[in-house]
C-alpha cells in the first residue's frame, strides 16, 4: 500500500505517468472505495450543515460527473482503452489531495483566529491550483492535448461539479 501511495505522491508532483497504472478493474474498484472513504469523510466534515443524503449526493455527483467528462473525453479523441487508468489516476490523486484539505478544512470551521482561517483559506486555493494542474497534466498524458487544456477541461468540470451539488444538495 505505501509503494502505490508513493505512486500516486510522485504523480500529485507531476514526476510519474498516469499510463503506468494498471487498467484493471480491481484497481479502479479499490481506488473508488478509498475515494468513497475519504470524500465521504472530507464532505461530513467540510460541510456540516449538509444531512447525510446530502453528503452522499455531493460525493456521487463529485464521482460520476468527472467520470463521464473523462469518458467524454476520452472516446472524443479515440482512447477510450485508456478511461480505467486515467480515472484511476484522477481518483488516486484526488484522495491525497482531500487528505491533504482534511485538516485545512477543520481549521476553517473551528476557529476564529483570522490570521488562521486566511492562511488555511489560501492553502484551500492553492490545493485547487495544484489540483488542476494534476488533473490537466493527467488528461494531458491520457489524450494528448496541452496541459493548459487539459487544466481548463478540470477547472469547467469541478466548476459545473460544484454547481450540480450545490443546486442538488443545498445546506439546511
Amino acid at each position: 500500500m505505501l509503494k502505490i501511495s508513493f505512486f500516486f505522491w510522485q504523480l500529485c508532483l507531476l514526476q510519474e505517468s498516469p499510463d503506468r497504472i494498471p487498467a484493471k478493474p480491481f484497481v479502479l474498484a479499490t481506488l473508488l472505495l478509498i475515494y468513497l472513504v475519504i470524500a465521504l469523510t472530507t464532505v461530513s466534515i467540510g460541510r456540516p450543515a449538509l444531512d447525510p443524503t446530502g453528503v452522499v449526493g455531493t460525493v456521487f455527483v463529485g464521482l460520476i460527473f468527472p467520470a463521464l467528462v473523462t469518458w467524454t473525453l476520452l472516446t472524443f479523441k479515440q482512447v477510450t482503452d485508456r478511461f480505467v487508468a486515467t480515472y484511476s489516476a484522477l481518483l488516486g490523486t484526488n484522495s491525497i489531495i482531500l487528505l491533504i484539505l482534511l485538516p485545512v478544512s477543520l481549521v476553517l470551521l473551528n476557529t476564529e483566529n483570522e490570521n488562521l482561517n486566511l492562511l488555511a483559506d489560501s492553502v484551500s486555493w492553492v490545493c485547487l491550483g495544484w489540483w488542476l494542474a494534476i488533473a490537466g497534466y493527467i488528461y494531458h498524458k491520457a489524450t494528448n492535448i496541452s496541459l493548459i487544456q487539459g487544466s481548463a477541461i478540470a477547472f469547467i468540470t469541478e466548476l459545473l461539479g460544484v454547481i450540480i451539488s450545490v443546486s442538488l444538495f443545498p445546506t439546511n
